[in-house]
C-alpha cells in the first residue's frame, strides 16, 4: 500500500479553499508548519506498511529528460510513458498507443492496455518532478502485468474503494468489445452505494491496486454487505495513522495520505465524528479518489461552499469520482436535495 509523505504539500491547495486562514497558499510554500487539523482520528495497525515505489529514485532513469520539459504535449508524454515501460520490463512490447491508451503484450502472449488520463492529470502542471510522480504508476505497469498478480492475493488483500458509476460503464462498454482473458477481466466486482457512486473491490500490494474481477470477488464470497467488513479493515489497517480532519465554519476536509480519502465514507467510526461536529445533517461530496469534503447541512453557505469546492474538482482534478453531493445518516448514504 503506497502511502505518501509529502501531505501537505498535497493537502495545501484544497485546505485553501476550505479553510479562509489559508488562503494564498500553494505547493511551493511547504517551509512552514501545517495548518492545524481540528481533531485526528488514530489508526490501530499491526505491522509496518511495505515500501512503496514513491521514494524510489533508481526508477527515474527509466524516462527521458524530456517529460520533464514544460509545453510538453499528451501525445508526446504517452510516447515517453509507453518507452519507459518498456525500459523497466523488457518482458513486455507496445502494440498501440492510442486515444491515450498504451496497449502492452508480454512475453506470454497477453495483452493489456493502460490508459494514460490520471497519470497526464497528475502531472502536467508540475514540469521538473513528473519523473517522481510517476514512479508509482511505472512500477505497478510491472507488478499488475504479473501473471500471478491476482492469483495470488487473498481475502486479506482485498481493499473498498469508491468509484463512479461513469467508469464502471466505461469498463463494462470495453468489455463488451474485448474477447476471451480480455472480456472477463474487464468483468467488475461493484455494488451501487448511492447515485453516482459505487463500491469496487481492488486487491491491494505495496506499488499498485488491481480491480477484482466478478469471478474473483465470488471466490472470496464478497458482496455488497461485506464493503464495512474485512476489505474495510485492510484498507485502514494501512493507511497513515492519523486520520486529520480539518474544520472552520461548518465545512471539513479529512486527509489521509493522498489516496484514499473518498473511501472512508464507509467508515462509520470516521463519519459519526463529523456528524457529532454538525448541528444538521451531514452533507459530504467525494469529487476525486482522494478528496472527502464535509458540510452542516443545516448551515445552507457551508453546503454552497462545499458544492462549489466538489463540483470544480470533479471537473479539474484527477481520478474523479462523483460531482454530486450526499448525506450521510447513521451508515446510510442517499443524495443530497
Amino acid at each position: 500500500m503506497k502511502i505518501r509523505r509529502q501531505v501537505f504539500i498535497w493537502a495545501v491547495p484544497l485546505l485553501s479553499l476550505v479553510l479562509p486562514a489559508c488562503v494564498g497558499l500553494s505547493p511551493a510554500q511547504d517551509q512552514g508548519p501545517p495548518p492545524e487539523p481540528l481533531f485526528v482520528i488514530k489508526v490501530e495497525r499491526d505491522k509496518s506498511p511495505a515500501p512503496s515505489a514513491v521514494d524510489d529514485s533508481s526508477l527515474d532513469k527509466f524516462f527521458s529528460d524530456e517529460i520533464e520539459q514544460p509545453g510538453l504535449s499528451r501525445d508526446r508524454f504517452d510516447r515517453i510513458l509507453a518507452d519507459a515501460i518498456i525500459k523497466f520490463d523488457p518482458t513486455q512490447e507496445v502494440v498501440s498507443i492510442k486515444d491515450h491508451s498504451i496497449s502492452l503484450k508480454r512475453s506470454d502472449g497477453t495483452t493489456s492496455s493502460t490508459f494514460t488520463d490520471n497519470a497526464w492529470a497528475v502531472c502536467r502542471e508540475i514540469p521538473g518532478g513528473r519523473k517522481r510522480s510517476l514512479r508509482m504508476f511505472l512500477s505497478s505497469s510491472k507488478e499488475i502485468g504479473r501473471a500471478d498478480f491476482n492469483k495470488n492475493s487473498g481475502i486479506n488483500d482485498v481493499v473498498p474503494l469508491v468509484r463512479s458509476t461513469e467508469m464502471i460503464e466505461q469498463t463494462s462498454a470495453l468489455g463488451a468489445s474485448a474477447q476471451g482473458a480480455a472480456a472477463e477481466s474487464l468483468k467488475l466486482a461493484w455494488h451501487p452505494i448511492a447515485p453516482g457512486i459505487v463500491c469496487v473491490y481492488a486487491s491491494d500490494s505495496p506499488n499498485s491496486l488491481a480491480m477484482l474481477t466478478a469471478e474473483k470477488a465470488a471466490q472470496f464470497g464478497l458482496g455488497a454487505a461485506d464493503m464495512k467488513k474485512v476489505p474495510l479493515q485492510n484498507l485502514l489497517s494501512h493507511l497513515p495513522t492519523d486520520i486529520n480532519v480539518f474544520g472552520q465554519n461548518g465545512v471539513f476536509m479529512v486527509t489521509c495520505g493522498g489516496d484514499f480519502e473518498s473511501s472512508l465514507i464507509l467508515d462509520d467510526r470516521l463519519m459519526s465524528a463529523l456528524k457529532k461536529r454538525v448541528k444538521g445533517r451531514l452533507v459530504f461530496g467525494v469529487s476525486n479518489k482522494d478528496v472527502l469534503i464535509a458540510a452542516d447541512g443545516g448551515d445552507p453557505s457551508a453546503v454552497a461552499r462545499v458544492r462549489q469546492i466538489i463540483e470544480r474538482n470533479s471537473r479539474e482534478g484527477s481520478r474523479p469520482v462523483s460531482d454530486k453531493l450526499y448525506y450521510w445518516d447513521d451508515g446510510k448514504i442517499t443524495l443530497w436535495q
